[in-house]
């Protein structure tokens, strides 16, 4: 006669609820897309421009939710703490201006979705008439650009043959300011994601709830100057102390955008961020660590 230990049972399956608990406090399924047009400084190089190739560039997601939240993230995509070779000075800031507008012109704007999980889009605008520096979040904040034909701030996403599937390009109209006049101006995209398990501040809880993954694209366009020529920079980069066909040349400018010491900002309820294979692991070895032990009882 067949006996089955349901104390292990039981105790084995605990192990995997804590474990995944602990390790996984939130549920997270990840994100995907870049901004094409206009192309970004990530993705520029697939249009022929004479950039850098960055295979990734619809991963800028700010190093994942742990850490992408607060004043101190990056505004293209990259995690604070680290290099933003996607902001100025970085490797794939290269103040190359993309396109230009007419000042208050509806422009085509198309993101690829490689992933679509929900969520919206948020388009900012910061004119700094140099390519070369760094915009800040104020700045971004004073120009949200309005989706047509809503003239809506946001624009949400629908499924469709890309919903948790193949990519899915979405083609959209936008409103630039009609104020705003600018030789280098940085246009923003961002997405953010709205799949994942969390908790708004009232404490509810849901999918799509709390904070979310963010991804994020920056392209560099000119306003209402038609003098500027495209594909190339809109002034001399300011911080050039040697010839661009030095290879200190990058490691220079990174260092320079790079040299304050930003601190993380404070958070009272940490995040724990992994990934799917990394709680598959832990749990397996977890699971075959209790197996090999004999029987308690």
């Amino acid at each position: 006669m067949c006996h089955t230990d349901h104390t292990k049972s039981f105790n084995l399956v605990t192990i995997v609820v804590l474990a995944a608990g602990v390790w996984r406090p939130h549920f997270v399924v990840e994100g995907h897309g870049r901004l094409l047009e206009p192309p970004s400084r990530a993705t520029m190089w697939r249009q022929g421009y004479p950039t850098p190739e960055n295979y990734d560039d619809n991963q800028l997601f700010c190093g994942g939710v742990g850490v992408q939240y607060g004043e101190n993230k990056g505004k293209c995509g990259d995690p604070w703490n680290g290099p933003r070779e996607h902001e100025a000075g970085g490797k794939y800031a290269n103040g190359i201006i993309v396109r230009s507008y007419q000042v208050g012109q509806v422009i085509d704007v198309s993101v690829e979705l490689t992933a679509n999980h929900k969520g919206y889009f948020e388009f900012r605008l910061c004119p700094t008439d140099n390519p070369f520096e760094r915009v800040t979040h104020s700045c971004l904040a004073k120009y949200p650009l309005k989706v047509l034909p809503e003239r809506d701030v946001r624009y949400y996403v629908q499924g469709g043959e890309g919903y948790y599937g193949a990519s899915q390009k979405i083609h959209l109209k936008v409103q630039l300011p009609r104020n705003v006049k600018c030789r280098a101006c940085l246009l923003q995209w961002k997405y953010n994601a709205g799949n994942s398990w969390g908790v708004d501040p009232d404490g509810t809880g849901c999918i799509g709830c709390g904070n979310q993954e963010q991804f994020y694209g920056c392209s560099d366009i000119a306003i209402g100057h038609s003098d500027v020529v495209l594909g190339k920079p809109a002034v001399k980069h300011p911080w050039l102390f040697q010839e661009e066909t030095d290879v200190e040349w990058h490691f220079g400018i990174v260092k320079y955008n790079n040299k304050t010491t930003e601190e993380p900002p404070p958070s009272s309820s940490p995040i724990f961020y992994t990934s799917n294979c990394c709680v598959a692991v832990m749990v397996f070895h977890l699971m075959a660590l209790f197996l090999s032990l004999p029987a308690m009882f």
